[in-house]
């Protein structure tokens, strides 16, 4: 369906590191597109601006704002991405139906800091056209080839091992690709080899973990995710076994090796390479390759309620939120 003034309007709210990458995507969509890009900081809006015009071909016109406030917005956004920090996410997302209608959402991960946070959205969202996480390997061709030929023997075990890669803050990552390769749902979230210490992470105000995350899932399969300080920044290494037959995968190095000889090479793609084909799927089929917000919904619980659950024993007994992100 087209927007009255015959383009289609997409709202970016957040333009840091990830909105700012979205927003360069933008640049390639096929449909014409009205954007709108809003932030509270107006340095991330001149950052976004610039990354804006790192992309766009000059000879070419395109209708785009950038706000500090959302009380501009026009009656209706085609496809609103909310690439907020975790922590306001869910009030982002209250104002933003304050303002406007919304077709179409896409949410950053991690959804919420507490289980009242994924209520909160849950809310929200009940009566949207459709809402889709971007735990984004789904959107992935070469995570989609690996799919095919992951394995038919049951249940699968996967693995993953690496130095500094922010287990608290991406696992939901990796949690969402294996509940996807395996075709199970995840069933719970093991927190006891984890480390006791909560420390500091990069980005200011959030905390991160080191030591191992265990999970299972619905059908037997298991999933270890390791992460050792120790190592510092070294190549993250994905390992999956269905008995048989065993992967090792070097996302950084874009290669897929299974015991028998296999080999799918690939690469990971950044958030600017997956924007266009993203936003042109919803506007065209109103669908998309990410899980959908009940499903992750889901997910974040069990991931959100086990982390919390060791923060408060570890850290602070009266935490109501975890400060990741």
């Amino acid at each position: 369906m087209i927007s009255d003034s015959n383009t289609f309007k997409i709202l970016i709210s957040g333009a840091g590191q990830l909105g700012s990458r979205y927003l360069q995507g933008l640049a390639n969509c096929r449909s014409p597109l009205s954007i709108i890009v809003q932030d509270n900081s107006q340095d991330s809006l001149d950052r976004a601006m610039l990354r804006w015009n790192e992309v766009i071909n000059p000879s070419l016109t395109y209708d785009i704002s950038f706000s500090l406030t959302l009380d501009h917005l026009p009656e209706l956004i085609d496809v609103a991405i909310i690439a907020t920090n975790a922590d306001v996410r869910p009030s982002v997302i209250r104002d933003i139906l304050r303002f406007t209608d919304v077709r179409y959402w896409v949410l950053e991960k991690v959804l919420s800091q507490n289980e009242k946070g994924l209520d909160e959205i849950a809310l929200h969202l009940k009566n949207a056209s459709g809402a889709w996480v971007n735990t984004s390997r789904r959107m992935m061709s070469w995570h989609q080839s690996i799919r095919k030929d992951i394995g038919i023997n049951k249940p699968l075990k996967f693995k993953v091992d690496g130095g500094d890669w922010g287990l608290a803050c991406n696992a939901i990552h990796f949690l969402d690709l294996f509940a996807w390769w395996s075709g199970e749902s995840l069933h719970s979230v093991d927190v006891g080899l984890l480390s006791s210490q909560w420390f500091d992470s990069k980005r200011s105000g959030y905390k991160e973990i080191s030591g191992i995350l265990q999970s299972k899932y619905s059908e037997g399969s298991t999933a270890y995710l390791s992460a050792d300080f120790k190592k510092g920044v070294s190549p993250l290494l994905i390992t999956v076994s269905d008995g048989e037959l065993t992967w090792v995968i070097n996302e950084s190095l874009g290669s897929a090796n299974r015991s028998d000889g296999l080999n799918i090479p690939g690469c990971i793609l950044n958030q600017s390479k997956m924007s266009a084909s993203l936003v042109d799927s919803l506007l065209e089929k109103g669908l998309c390759d990410l899980p959908d917000l009940a499903e992750s919904i889901a997910m974040h619980r069990i991931f959100v309620g086990a982390l919390l659950d060791h923060y408060r024993q570890m850290h602070n007994s009266t935490a109501t939120f975890v400060p990741i992100t």
